[in-house]
């Protein structure tokens, strides 16, 4: 562009400048260096405080350093278009601060194409400067678009009619600028296009519209982004302008190819993790007169490309399930990322019926929760069976990764209906929030129309059933140390819809001997509502006993009324304890199982609240009872033993007084009796020679008794006499006369026989020892 004789300008030295064809150089003194400066330029002896080169010209200075006080533009018109840029390296005005400028003019309704794909270029302030002291400016019809930095991600540039780009280098640093491609381009409908190809990798690129941006007139950037990559923008300052219609107002539009558009304002939130290629332009608005400067649009945007990793999830909520699901981030300043259908949203809600499309970045399973809301409704007695229904939740987001923290049931019943729930794996026990949860699941009770507790449960433990006197309530299960989409894979628990209860809460408790059990009012550590009333019904073996401590009681004084707390047992409905008003609260021992019940008067004048542990023994008044029955028992059945005995023995007696004993003689005198084992004795042997038994007849004549008397044909035998015959009773010995024997043998005895059935045949014997015996045939 020029050339010079000398290698440095120094103070006093001529210097010889070659000009070349369609470029001037203006050497004018700088803002810096003030007005009454006494450096000047002289051509010819003539010296001037600013020139303007367009030929070969020879010059000097009038001081030694002139650097400080004159700045250089070399300015060269450049009609060809469709060439390089690329400036001379010289070193004439190596110290002074430069400005190399290009004058581009496109032929007519083409479009100035630069290409900056050698260097690359990024925007910075109007008052930045870059490191490396080269400094790239361009102006389209008049208007600065920005100053530039090398090194950045714009690679390409097309203005609008005439444009013009400059290269500011500051004093003493030699120039190093590459290779600028100028073509023609096709037309566009903006003042500009700056084309941007963001790295692969994380980065952020700052961006501003022209400064004094012309009314009506539209800028627009192409963003390239590489795949796997996505991009966020944000708005870091801007003003808007007063435009002569106020619908008018500039906003930002971007442009997805193969999407819709997207039009957000400059004071509203902008695009997030966005995948793609995309466009963005910003179009000024007409605005009224005079303008002022500090009026018009100015926007400072950034930017940001993030490789990400990306979740998807998409589906169909069916409508019956009336859920609602909702997914939200833990941290907000996380670098994760949720976005339903392309908008992003720390907290997204899916509800049924609704078709959904969730894209999930950057987000691991702990940066996430999610709670779910069901309905369950049941309007007319006719559709609400008696039998209990589980609660559980089989619906599952198994493309959403996170932590399942809540799920509540929303039972709604028929009108004056109550509500019964019940433990499926074991009942129930209080989870108080002063204690520490061993379980991993909690289960809140409430109110839906008034949102009041009624209590925190667990499972495992000895509430059987709890009734609620409300046709509304709401079931909460919520973890405490468990994650994933299995907390209720399981039924929860069972609810089913009753008739109205008279009491407003009544609790059905099983206690366990091993463990105590704990009980709280309703509302706990919160106190019973005015008027309301609360029952358990405690079930125990009849066996035991139960001592009911009350461990913690808030009983108020009331204005008019009183509190109450009772306790009776069942069934037999004696009261066992009942207290009123503030009075102390007494341990009490209640056996077997019982009723406890407590009322809330109706203006208490601070909560009325009670804690109670029931913990089981043995009756001992049960065990005395069961003793003595025992004792009772044994004595009865003792008794019952002797007199089967007494009872037995008399009949014995009895049976053998039946037939008169018969008699047999034995000619040998050895007396023995019939069916008795063994050799027989020999008088000798006898106390008494003379001994006899008695032999039942029915044993002896049985065959011949069977035979009615009437039928009977007799004959008569003779036999020899018998002689006196003991007879034992007992131990005695009792000799009997012949007439005795007779006497007894044909029944003449005295007294009554005892004997039943036919009439027995009569033995005779006659004085001189032979007997004659009746044979009845």
């Amino acid at each position: 562009m020029f050339a010079t004789s000398f290698p440095e300008v120094t103070g006093g030295s001529e210097l010889n400048i070659a000009v070349e064809k369609g470029t001037s150089i203006h050497i004018n003194t700088s803002a810096t260096a003030g007005i009454n400066t006494q450096c000047q330029v002289c051509i010819s002896q003539r010296c001037q405080s600013s020139v303007v080169l367009k030929s070969d010209t020879r010059l000097n200075f009038s001081c030694s350093q002139p650097e400080n006080v004159f700045t250089v533009k070399i300015i060269r018109d450049k009609p060809n278009v469709i060439s390089d840029i690329e400036p001379k390296k010289h070193h004439a005005f190596q110290k002074f601060n430069r400005t190399f400028t290009w004058n581009l003019k496109p032929p007519d309704r083409a479009t100035l194409h630069l290409s900056f794909s050698r260097t690359g270029l990024r925007q910075i302030q109007p008052t930045d400067g870059c490191p490396d002291k080269h400094v790239y400016m361009l102006t389209a019809e008049k208007v600065t678009i920005g100053r530039f930095c090398r090194n950045g991600t714009i690679r390409q540039v097309d203005v609008r009619k005439v444009g013009k780009l400059s290269l500011e280098v500051s004093g003493g640093q030699p120039v190093d600028m590459k290779a600028i491609g100028v073509l023609e381009g096709s037309a566009i409908d903006a003042l500009v296009k700056i084309h941007v190809v963001l790295p692969e990798r994380s980065s952020t690129q700052d961006f501003f519209t022209p400064n004094t941006f012309p009314e009506n007139i539209k800028t627009i950037w192409y963003f390239k982004v590489p795949q796997t990559y996505y991009t966020d923008v944000r708005i870091l300052s801007h003003t808007v302008p007063t435009c002569l219609k106020p619908d008018n107002i500039p906003t930002m539009n971007y442009f997805w190819p193969g999407k819709n558009s997207v039009v957000k304002p400059l004071n509203g939130s902008q695009p997030m993790v966005e995948t793609g290629d995309f466009y963005l332009y910003i179009k000024n608005c007409n605005m009224p007169l005079p303008r002022p400067p500090s009026q018009g649009l100015m926007v400072h945007f950034q930017i940001s490309a993030i490789a990400r990793t990306k979740g998807q999830c998409i589906g169909h909520l069916p409508e019956n399930q009336t859920l609602q699901i909702r997914v939200m981030k833990k941290n907000l300043k996380s670098a994760c990322v949720l976005k339903l259908d392309s908008v992003i949203m720390d907290t997204v809600t899916i509800a049924s019926g609704n078709r959904y499309d969730l894209d999930i970045f950057d987000c691991n399973k702990e940066e996430l929760e999610w709670t779910v809301n069901q309905t369950i409704e049941c309007k007319e007695w006719r559709n609400c069976a008696s039998t209990p229904f589980p609660i559980t939740f089989d619906y599952e987001l198994q493309c959403i990764s996170g932590v399942l923290k809540t799920i509540t049931w929303h039972l709604h019943g028929p009108p004056n209906s109550a509500v019964e729930l019940q433990s499926p794996t074991g009942g129930l026990h209080h989870c108080l929030p002063e204690d520490k949860y061993y379980s991993i699941l909690l289960l809140n009770v409430s109110h839906i129309k008034t949102g009041i507790t009624v209590g925190q449960f667990c499972p495992k433990g000895t509430i059987e059933t709890i009734q609620i006197r409300e046709s509304s309530i709401a079931v909460t299960a919520s973890v405490t140390s468990f994650s994933g989409q299995k907390l209720a894979a399981k039924p929860i628990l069972n609810y089913s819809f009753t008739q109205d209860i008279s009491e407003h809460y009544i609790f059905t408790v099983a206690p366990k001997k091993d463990n105590p059990t704990v009980l709280a009012t309703p509302v706990w550590p919160s106190g019973m509502k005015p008027s309301s009333t609360v029952s358990w019904i405690v079930n125990i073996d009849p066996q035991l006993e139960s001592k009911l401590k009350f461990t913690n009681v808030s009983q108020p004084k009331c204005k008019g009324g009183h509190t109450n707390i009772a306790v009776w047992t069942i069934p037999s409905q004696t009261v066992v304890y009942s207290t009123k008003k503030d009075e102390n609260i007494n341990d009490i021992l209640v056996p077997g199982s019982f009723y406890l019940n407590m009322t809330n008067c109706k203006f208490p004048t601070v909560p009325f609240r009670a804690m109670m542990e029931i913990t089981l023994q043995n009756n001992t008044n049960k065990f005395s009872d069961k003793l003595l029955v025992i004792i009772l028992s044994i004595v009865v059945i003792a008794l019952m033993i002797i007199t089967a005995m007494v009872i037995w023995i008399v009949l014995r007696k009895k049976k053998r007084n039946k037939a008169p004993p018969v008699s047999v003689y034995n000619p040998n005198q050895h007396a023995f009796l019939p069916g008795l084992h063994g050799v027989p004795k020999t008088q000798e042997e006898e106390e008494d020679a003379h001994t006899y038994e008695y032999i039942d007849d029915t044993l002896v004549y049985s065959h011949l008794l069977k035979h009615d008397a009437k039928n009977e044909e007799c004959t008569d035998e003779s036999s020899p006499a018998l002689p006196d015959r003991p007879v034992r009773k007992g131990k005695i010995l009792v000799t009997k006369g012949s007439a005795l024997v007779d006497n007894e043998l044909n029944g003449y005895n005295q007294g009554p026989s005892t004997t039943s059935g036919s009439p027995k045949s009569a033995i005779k014997t006659s004085e001189e020892g032979a007997y004659e015996t009746r044979l009845c045939v």
